[in-house]
Formats: structure tokens, sequence, C-alpha cells
């Protein structure tokens, strides 16, 4: 048995599980596979997968035991002796997923199909599955909180720099921020250290990026577009807490609604990692409004919206959406995916009857890999309604 009484077969062949009904994203062209890579098929990229997230799990449980990740809600320097034993239950629930995560991880590097389709998407979600298993909620609660808190600190000032531009030059600013912001993830192990010591600032994120190569970055033309005739609906699929959201996301969201747009932010239902969910987003809006008239004015008018997406892992299967999020989706002319979850891992070969762009940074060697670039580099691809990802996009899954 797992740690806190749970069964470990209870996880078996949940990959991909969701009990709400779920509905189609309207825009979404047919034929469409949310991953981008099949592991089953792919010997190299599966062993990478495998390996990579059996050790991030036990980074994670270092985490813990040093108190990185406050798992209680109470202040981890609570000196009670009911504090700290409180505190060291929810780490021995750590390890008690680390030892039930690896035990699936090892099944299916000895059995790639014993769960049946093999998948990053379902590795991610089953993930989340142990840690519910075990007892384990929101493990990353405390961090986004206090993540939110610091972003909410330079907002204003990365506000300004923007507003200070003008057209397409402007947009490109949040472009990058949008970028730097990616790189706040704790999912990420080589950023995982520097996000845990509080070294990783948006200057520094911006350094660490390359931008390129060409053929997956274009932010000129979308500039260019969303500058010249700009759009009516635009549907975001957002990823981290704290700068990601509140300096990448947000400001270009503002941007958006302020070139005459109705902009709907669609976020996780349930936690997953550092992810924002539709529960904390509404928190980050509401905040971000107090220091903002033109957000505060898009809320009133509901030109700025929040909808949960009916998903609880990282990626997201744009055919099984809340039915809320695909009523507002309806009309609209843009979809926007961020991060390496929801526009790499999968959606990186989807089509849409609009346009679209996809926003992130390639933060492992697997995902560089399997799309033919280097760790670091810029994802920044804008795709006209009814094309094809770019050429050298079409071949992201390819080994």
């Amino acid at each position: 048995p797992a740690a806190g009484g749970a069964s470990e077969s209870a996880a078996l062949g949940m990959l991909d599980q969701q009990e709400e009904r779920l509905e189609r994203l309207p825009q979404l062209a047919a034929p469409y596979e949310p991953d981008t890579v099949d592991l089953a098929a792919n010997a190299e990229q599966r062993a990478a997968w495998l390996a990579a997230l059996e050790r991030s799990t036990h980074e994670l449980v270092a985490l813990a035991e040093r108190g990185a990740l406050l798992l209680l809600d109470s202040p981890s320097s609570s000196p009670d002796d009911a504090g700290t034993a409180a505190a060291a239950a929810e780490v021995a629930k750590m390890r008690g997923f680390a030892s039930l995560y690896a035990r699936h991880l090892q099944r299916l590097g000895a059995q790639p199909l014993a769960y049946g389709a093999l998948t990053v998407r379902g590795l991610l979600a089953l993930r989340e599955q142990c840690l519910r298993q075990v007892g384990l909620g929101d493990v990353f609660g405390a961090v986004k909180r206090r993540e939110n808190e610091k972003a909410m600190e330079a907002f204003r000032e990365v506000l300004s720099a923007s507003d200070a531009l003008a057209g397409r030059e402007r947009v490109l600013a949040l472009l990058k921020n949008v970028l730097a912001g990616n790189m706040f993830d704790w999912g990420a192990s080589q950023l995982r250290e520097a996000l845990a010591d509080g070294s990783l600032d948006l200057a520094a994120a911006r350094a660490r990026i390359n931008y390129g190569p060409p053929r997956l970055n274009n932010p000129e033309v979308f500039a260019e577009r969303v500058t010249e005739r700009p759009y009516g609906r635009v549907v975001v699929f957002v990823d981290n807490s704290g700068a990601d959201i509140v300096l990448g996301v947000l400001p270009l969201a503002r941007h958006l609604v302020l070139a005459g747009a109705v902009v709907v932010l669609a976020a996780n239902s349930q936690p997953a990692l550092n992810d924002v969910t539709e529960t904390e987003l509404r928190r980050v809006v509401d905040r971000a409004a107090a220091l903002d008239a033109p957000l505060a004015d898009a809320l009133a008018r509901a030109r700025l919206l929040v909808c949960a997406t009916g998903s609880a892992g990282p990626c997201v299967d744009l055919r099984r959406l809340d039915p809320h999020l695909v009523a507002l989706a309806r009309d609209a002319d843009l979809v926007v995916l961020v991060g390496m979850a929801r526009a790499i891992v999968s959606n990186f070969n989807a089509r849409f009857a609009c346009d679209s762009l996809r926003v992130a940074v390639f933060k492992n060697k697997m995902a560089a890999e399997a799309a033919g670039v280097a760790a670091f580099d810029s994802l920044c691809l804008f795709v006209p309604a009814g094309a094809a990802a770019a050429d050298g996009a079409s071949r992201a899954g390819e080994p």
C-alpha cells in the first residue's frame, strides 16, 4: 500500500481521467492529436522522460525536506511541537508519493503500454493523481501565493515600461515578457534551485532565453497583425503562477483588451505543479485590477474574463474542455497557448480555424531534442487561421 493508506493499484490505467462532461474547442481543426510524442513508439524519448520525471520527483522531496515547498499553510517557522509534527507528516506523504510514482514509472519503463497510450501528458497527469492518492493536494500552494505577491510588486513597473512603447514595439516587448515569465516554472529541473532561492527575476530570465530558431519564432508577424487589425475575442490558455501570469500574460491581455478585444483567460480547474488555477487566477486578476485602472474597467465591463479549462494536469486536451469555456470561446478569432506543457508537449501540431499563437520556452532536453532545438530556445509562433504550423514546427514530434 502507498502512504496514507492509498492502494497503488487505484492509479493504474488512469493516465488521463476526467469525470466531468467536457467539450471540444470550437476552433480546433481535424485531425487532432494532443500529444506531440508517442512515448510507446519512441524508446529514446521514453527512457529520457521516465528518468527525468523520477529524478525530478526526488528533487521535489528534497525541497520538501528542507522546507522550500511550505507544504502546510501555517508558517514553517512555527516552533510548536504540533506544527513540527504536522510538517513531518506532510514530508512523509511526499516520500510516499515519490515511492508510488517511481513504481509506476518503472513499470512503464518495462511495459510501455501497461496503462494504455503512453505520453508525456499522461505521465504528468499520473503524477498529480499520485499526489492526491497519498493525501497531498496543492503542494505548491504556498509557493504560488508567495510568488504572486512578489510579482505584484513589479506589476506597475512592467506596465509603465510597455506603455512607454507604441505599436509593434510594444507588442514585441510584451511577448518577450511572456517568454521571460514562462521561465518561472517549478516543473523545470534546471530552474528549480534558482526559483527556490529567489535568485531568478524577470531580467535574469530574459538573459537565459535563446530567442530562436527562426522557424519557430515569428513575433514580428503577430505584432504586425495585431497592430493593424485588432482581434475581437481572444482565448488564452495560461500556465504558471507568479511572474508568468502577473508580469507576462496579464500585460499582454491588457494590451489586447485596450485594442478592442474581449480576452478570456483559461486556467486549470485543479492544481498541477505551480500552474495557476482558475480560483487563484480570479484573485490575481482582482489584485492587478486594484493597481491598474484599464484592467479594472475591463473587469467591470466583462471584457476580461476568467474561466476554468476542466483540466487537472499541466497539459491540455482541446477536445476535453469545460463547457462554460467552450461557450465563451465560440466566437474567438485568436487562440493563445502559453507554456511548454500546453504549447510544446501538447498541441504543438494542433491546427485551428482561427489565428493561433504559441508562446513558450523549451525548458528541458527531451522537448528540445524532439523539436530539433536547444534547451532554452524560445517558441513564439503565430499561425494564421486555417494554416498548418510552420514547416519546422510540424516536425516537432520526430525523434
